[in-house]
């Protein structure tokens, strides 16, 4: 059974990481490729990415739904 990710394309989410607060549009959500993987999400970043990528995969861990 393949686990499928709670998030869809065009939400927005963020994360919190070390005090700082970040938002992203999630563009696309890849189901995982081995059993036990969790779903990869590609995020593009808005204003200043926590890392130096301006899109980049991630897992769901820590990201919120931004209400």
């Amino acid at each position: 059974m393949a686990i499928s990710s709670k998030f869809k394309q065009g939400q927005l989410v963020e994360i919190t990481i070390a005090g700082d607060r970040y938002i992203g549009l999630v563009l696309c959500a890849t189901s995982p490729q081995h059993p036990g993987e969790a779903p990869m999400l590609r995020v593009q970043w808005v204003g200043k990415p926590p890392r130096d990528f301006p899109v980049e995969y991630i897992t769901e861990q820590g990201l919120r739904l931004v209400k």
